[in-house]
């Protein structure tokens, strides 16, 4: 059966407390996403969450297990199945499958079925593409990048007191429309409250609010999606290496995330890499090895030795086109009066002057946290510029008027502020050596509010 609706958790305790959930409210379960993460030219990772009911509402013979069903589009005759994953309540009900030995640059169709005890079902169906095997044969393929940061759900209880913070969930919606073929989260994804900085229970339970969002479901099941963290979603406001649940943290990323990897075996934390088409993504983690912004030692650092040694290497080793480095704080703008690189001035610099030594080709900025949307240009001598893009904010509240900080700001690229919710959209087309870039700030309701193309050549 496929069910119409999940049955939200204060209505399953309450029929839980009249005695009444012991088996019906299984049958109306439903299944958050699913959605597709990392994916290859012969693999993808995927993502899917049981939302039906808590575990003390399960009739306690019926282990609820989830599968994948897929097949070639268009050749359902050729469907496959994926092993059974148990929805355990340990993990939130959070499901994660790879599948292996698909073909490249085919798209597949699939969907999720469940099964507790003699109740089955079905969720939404949903499709994904393998990155095609180009190299050396095609030019390389199109690509549209969307990228956000700063997605706040209002909830009464634990908001502050005064008008809510967060905006229209609808954004998602929008987004999904634009039938991205990846979405990058840069940060901020979710908001904890303070009630949830030491308590796991709490910390899981907001990502699963988060991910249950009707409006987000659309977005989910379209194109792929990787994420780093800042702040809100790695500990309390302004948090560096001190905050002390951050393994718990780096858990639950890595359950509600379906990223390549996460970190080294010797050097924890959420960074990464990750291609498509002839761009490849750079994820930092401006969390994990963070020094405090208000620190007044000279050395002090965001981003930290080791992983600052994996993103030389990495950028060195790289072939791609473009080379996107994505971060949750600002990066370039030196006027930010509240966190950013600007603040580790010792940090930012040596690596500035390796990559004028390196001669990088193809290197560009995204960020987030700021609750404004704006592009940034620095200028290198015997270089080419180095341009960010920060995207914020999705869901949380705008600030409308960034002030005293972007004016005559030297690397604001004017007419780039975007004081209202926002997207970035970013499309990459061309032939080999001819390679554009299409970069819109898009608001809440899809309208472009600031545009600018950039050349491959302009960046070598």
């Amino acid at each position: 059966m496929r069910c119409p609706a999940a049955v939200s958790r204060p209505i399953a305790g309450f029929l839980l407390a009249l005695g009444l959930a012991l088996w019906a409210p299984v049958a109306c379960a439903q299944v958050a996403g699913p959605m597709l993460g990392h994916v290859t030219q012969r693999s993808a990772n995927l993502w899917a969450q049981w939302i039906g009911l808590p575990a003390s509402a399960w009739p306690p013979a019926a282990t609820v297990e989830l599968a994948l069903e897929y097949w070639p589009q268009g050749r359902e005759d050729q469907r496959r199945r994926s092993t059974q994953a148990v929805a355990a309540p340990e993990s939130d009900g959070v499901v994660r499958w790879t599948l292996s030995g698909l073909d490249p640059g085919q798209r597949y169709d699939y969907r999720v079925v469940w099964r507790a005890g003699p109740q089955q079902g079905q969720g939404e169906p949903a499709s994904f593409a393998t990155e095609p095997h180009w190299q050396w044969r095609t030019d390389p393929p199109p690509l549209r990048v969307l990228a956000g940061s700063c997605a706040y759900t209002n909830e009464a209880a634990d908001d502050r007191p005064g008008p809510p913070y967060g905006r229209d969930p609808a954004i998602y919606r929008v987004m999904a429309a634009q039938s991205p073929d990846l979405t990058l989260w840069m940060g901020d994804n979710i908001y904890w409250r303070e009630p949830d900085f030491d308590d796991e229970v709490a910390m899981s339970a907001r990502y699963a609010k988060w991910r249950s969002l009707p409006q987000l479901q659309p977005l989910l099941r379209t194109g792929s999606h990787l994420a780093t963290w800042d702040d809100h979603d790695y500990g309390p406001n302004d948090a560096n290496s001190s905050y002390t649940f951050k393994a718990t943290s780096l858990k639950l990323f890595q359950r509600y995330w379906a990223n390549p990897s996460a970190g080294l075996p010797d050097a924890p934390g959420v960074f990464t890499r990750a291609s498509r088409s002839d761009v490849e993504f750079f994820i930092l983690d401006n969390r994990w090895y963070r020094d405090a912004d208000r620190s007044v030692l000279t050395d002090k650092r965001m981003l930290g030795t080791a992983q600052m040694a994996w993103l030389r290497n990495a950028l060195t080793q790289s072939r791609a086109t473009w080379k996107v480095i994505i971060n949750g704080s600002q990066m370039f703008n030196d006027l930010n009066r509240f966190e950013g690189w600007n603040h580790f001035p010792q940090e930012r610099q040596a690596f500035i002057d390796w990559l004028t030594a390196q001669r990088v080709p193809g290197v560009l900025f995204l960020s987030g946290d700021r609750h404004f949307a704006a592009a940034f240009r620095v200028e290198r001598p015997g270089a080419y510029p180095l341009y960010e893009f920060t995207c914020s904010p999705l869901a949380a509240n705008a600030w409308a008027d960034p002030g005293q900080e972007l004016i005559s700001n030297p690397t604001l690229i004017a007419g780039s502020v975007v004081g209202r919710n926002n997207f970035c959209q970013l499309d990459f087309s061309g032939r080999r050596g001819q390679r554009s870039l299409s970069v819109q700030i898009r608001d809440a309701q899809g309208q472009i509010a600031w545009s600018r193309a950039i050349a491959e050549q302009e960046l070598r």
